[in-house]
């Protein structure tokens, strides 16, 4: 008896129709003709494919008989035969799981599947299907009830962009293809697929182990490793997606490539094909500008990258070329940082190799998230180009280099753009999420130099206490020059939501023309690593990443300054002192045999929103004769305001001390000052903010010798 039935994988490309018994609907088209079997049923072909690989070509499909009468039928009565176009007959064997059905019921419809191995030269349009029933009143006992030829325009592909309804464990499935990205480097072309499975029956269903693999148009295949497939449920109505990747040899055409979905019956010891599904066209990638996104592909999945600019950057006698770059994972599981390296391709011949710069909190990259990244390289800040390459490459798990993606750009656009003095930058590195923006500037006169400063305010838009990032300044002129700057750090951690004001600093010669002058700022970065403010330990080496000066800087933002304000305080009320204010009332002199005495009321009031470092800043008080005959000065660090661990408000105070107090007294050396006592009439009290040997007045008040102000 040859009625050989093909088991039913658990996987299969079917319509909904065929999967409900009773259902003979004529609405349901069907690629094959029916044959009537008598007494109101018939038989029609389903799901045929046919799937090429080591053990040869195997066939399956699927034989659908309806049985519409009013009594059952028994499968013994019928046969199959499949045969190629020269009549050649191929063993058609029904599966395993198939071979104990037997009766189709009255008023309902059965599915049996079968497989058949045939000739490495057949192909499916050569296949033709022969029914018959048994016969045992004539010679041979057999009738043939009719014959079916595969249509011209059968295919078994599902065309690019539609879907198929799979059988899964008894629940129907949905699949397409979301997505597909090529990849491409010197060697091969890496394709990245994403298949969506919606489950759409009533049922949860734990995909089995498939294999996965590409099909190019010359029939070549090449396996895809599935990710997210293991152990994965699909609860009803619930959509999951599958993460196919792979390798292609780069000269292999791109062009009409297939997924094909195979199963792996232990049983026959074969694959049997379950599905194919056709993939949308995509050029390879090429060297893209700044603004797109570029995926690329490697063993651990789909990574996009966007170029967020490059720029040609001061330093010292050199300049920096630096790159800044978002990676990003689009895809549904969590992926490693790869191990990027890259170099800078200047006018399409001069190369400069560059380093990474990865931040050093980030691990991973979970689902739908980001991280910035940078690579830098320096070259003579004379050498002269017009067109610059990123090439970004990637170190493989067994240890080769591989281009990935490039970049290129203009030399004449890789400036920074400039930032409005009243706008503001955010740095969105994780760990160090923050906002800067432009206090004000401060300038410090000396005799032939001034300190131009500004102060640089910082918000911690993180959720935990932080350090800041360190930074890395100059000054540029209108007219190009530049003048590296110092950058007072604040050390300790910034609370969320908390502030921290940053001073800025160069010396410069006295006349420079500061209209038009703007504030580079970059992130510190040393080794490749960047630079942190966060302190050593006992059992930190000279040489850690987090200790030392920079070698160079990368993810530059600018600001246009504002002009300064000079201001000077009469009456001395509020008089600021970044992070406090100081006010000062009922000042008095006495001189006292050889002592010149200062006595005054204050009070100093300290912003504790805003941490601030206070290094290298003093206050000056000067008391100024009018006639000339006197300057004499008292300093304190501004260090010096905060109370130590063993004072109380009762310690007698020899220094100023936050908070408000009374008849604060400094002695004064007075010299000859005793014997000019008639030429004593009036002085200046000033209060000056000393940074680094240069001075601005803050406040001044004339006054009486030797009688209290109000």
């Amino acid at each position: 008896m040859a009625f050989a039935i093909v088991v039913f994988i658990s996987l299969m490309f079917l319509p909904v129709s065929a999967f409900a018994d009773g259902d003979d609907s004529d609405e349901a088209s069907a690629a094959f003709e029916r044959i009537p079997l008598g007494g109101n049923a018939y038989a029609e072909i389903k799901q045929l494919k046919l799937l090429s690989d080591h053990n040869g070509n195997i066939v399956t499909f699927n034989l659908h008989i309806s049985n519409k009468s009013s009594e059952s039928l028994s499968l013994t009565d019928y046969w199959i035969r499949l045969l190629d176009k020269d009549g050649d007959l191929f063993i058609a064997k029904i599966m395993p799981q198939d071979k104990e059905k037997t009766k189709i019921a009255a008023g309902s419809s059965q599915e049996f599947s079968y497989y058949a191995l045939v000739n490495e030269a057949t192909s499916l349009h050569d296949l033709k299907f022969r029914f018959g029933k048994w016969d045992f009143s004539r010679s041979p006992f057999e009738r043939q009830l009719g014959e079916i030829s595969v249509p011209d325009d059968f295919t078994q592909v599902a065309p690019a962009g539609g879907s198929q309804e799979i059988k899964m464990s008894g629940t129907i499935m949905e699949a397409a293809l979301s997505d597909f990205n090529l990849g491409k480097n010197e060697k091969n072309s890496l394709p990245n697929v994403t298949l969506k499975l919606k489950n759409l029956g009533k049922y949860s269903v734990t995909v089995p182990d498939y294999q996965f693999s590409v099909r190019t148009l010359e029939g070549y295949t090449y396996p895809l490793l599935a990710k997210g497939l293991t152990d994965l449920l699909i609860n009803s109505q619930e959509t999951k997606e599958i993460t196919l990747t792979g390798s292609v040899p780069a000269n292999v055409s791109t062009e009409g490539w297939q997924i094909v979905v195979t199963q792996y019956v232990s049983d026959l010891k074969l694959n049997v094909p379950i599905a194919d599904l056709e993939l949308p066209k995509k050029s390879e990638q090429e060297v893209r500008s700044s603004g797109e996104e570029v995926a690329f592909t490697d063993e651990n999945g789909l990574y996009t990258t966007r170029m967020n600019g490059m720029y040609r950057l001061p330093w010292e006698d050199t300049d920096i070329l630096t790159a800044d770059f978002t990676l990003m994972n689009k895809g549904s599981d969590s992926l490693p940082i790869p191990q990027l390296s890259g170099y800078f391709l200047l006018d399409g011949k001069v190369k400069a190799e560059a380093k990474v710069i990865i931040p050093a909190k980030v691990l991973g990259l979970p689902k739908d998230s980001s991280v910035g990244m940078q690579m830098a390289a320096k070259v003579p800040y004379t050498y002269a180009f017009s067109n610059i390459e990123l090439v970004l490459q990637e170190k493989t798990s067994d240890g080769k280099i591989i281009d990935v993606l490039d970049f290129e750009s203009q030399a004449d656009l890789l400036h920074v753009p400039i930032l409005d003095a009243a706008s503001s930058f955010e740095l969105t590195d994780a760990g160090y999420q923050s906002k800067f923006s432009i206090e004000n500037v401060v300038s410090y006169q000396a005799q032939s130099t001034e300190q131009y400063t500004v102060r640089v305010l910082i918000e911690n838009q993180e959720k935990r206490f932080t350090n800041l990032a360190k930074l890395v300044a100059s000054f540029r002129a209108a007219n190009g020059t530049v003048y590296p700057a110092n950058v007072l750090d604040v050390e300790e951690k910034v609370g969320p939501g908390g502030k921290a004001l940053l001073i800025v600093s160069s010396m410069l010669p006295k006349g420079v023309d500061k209209s038009g002058m703007n504030l580079l700022l970059g992130e510190a970065v040393k080794d490749g690593k960047l630079l942190t403010e966060e302190p050593a330990t006992d059992d930190d080496d000279d040489d850690s990443e987090d200790s030392g000066d920079a070698d160079m800087y990368v993810k530059p933002f600018d600001f246009w300054l504002p002009q300064e304000k000079t201001e000077v305080g009469t009456p001395l009320k509020g008089v600021s002192l970044a992070p406090y204010t100081l006010s000062i009332d009922h000042f008095s002199t006495a001189l006292n045999n050889n002592e010149l005495s200062l006595k005054f009321n204050y009070e100093i009031v300290k912003d504790m929103s805003t941490s601030v470092n206070t290094e290298g800043r003093k206050i000056v008080f000067q008391i100024n004769d009018t006639n000339g005959l006197r300057a004499i000065e008292w300093s304190a660090d501004l260090s010096s305001f905060e109370p130590r661990a063993n004072e109380t408000p009762e310690t007698p105070q020899s220094k100023l001390k936050v908070g408000k107090h009374k008849d604060f007294k400094i002695s004064l050396a007075n010299g000859d000052l005793l014997y000019k006592l008639s030429f004593l009439k009036t002085y200046d009290f000033n209060i000056y903010e000393e940074f680094q040997g240069h001075r601005r007045l803050l406040g001044t008040m004339k006054n009486d010798w030797f009688v209290t102000s109000e």
